[in-house]
């Protein structure tokens, strides 16, 4: 835990000195500075990539290692910096999936990888079974996402279809039916509800 404190406050100071880099005022100081970075991680991505030949040459205890680095957050955070991580963003998705589905099926939901499309598109389908209350839904939809999301950082953006929400009997429609455009349906289904009461 230490460890990934440590990590994400390195992350923040590299994120702050890009920053004063790129409001610096003398532009051959920015691109030189630009020029440094792009070197060091080109230099960092050719010196990861060969760790990971070795380790996959040196047979199955490399490539257990390589695994274990996949699944480990702050070398796999690194990883996807350098677009070398072990497993594809299908993968990794699914294994976000299956650490979520105690909790999911906490909420009386589940959840399943419909597609990841070529440009990073990722869809996932989420059952919630109608408990009356969309605020548990909307919970359950943003835990989910943010999983996918610390799984898969690299997915360009992140679909979740959602069915077994039901509109409930005060007529309160979730915002993601109002963002899907479902909301019209879902009122017309309340309101023929209500009139056949």
């Amino acid at each position: 835990m230490a460890q990934e404190a440590e990590f994400q406050k390195r992350i923040q100071r590299i994120g702050e000195m890009v920053e004063q880099l790129e409001a610096n005022a003398d532009p051959n100081a920015r691109t030189m500075a630009k020029e440094l970075l792009e070197s060091l991680m080109a230099l960092h991505r050719a010196a990861l990539e060969r760790i990971l030949e070795l380790a996959y040459d040196a047979g199955e205890v490399g490539q257990t290692i390589v695994r274990k680095c996949g699944s480990d957050d702050l070398v796999s955070s690194v990883l996807l910096l350098y677009g070398l991580h072990p497993e594809d963003l299908g993968s990794r998705v699914n294994h976000a999936l299956e650490k979520s589905r105690a909790y999911l099926e906490s909420h009386a939901a589940n959840a399943e990888l419909v597609s990841v499309r070529d440009d990073g598109v990722v869809t996932v389908r989420l059952h919630v079974k109608s408990s009356g209350c969309g605020s548990s839904a909307g919970l359950v939809r943003s835990t989910l996402e943010a999983a996918i999301q610390d799984a898969a950082p690299d997915a360009q953006s992140i679909v979740v279809e959602e069915t077994g929400a039901a509109l409930t009997r005060s007529g309160f429609v979730p915002l993601a039916q109002l963002q899907s455009g479902a909301a019209m349906a879902a009122l017309s289904a309340g309101h023929a509800q209500r009139s056949g009461d």
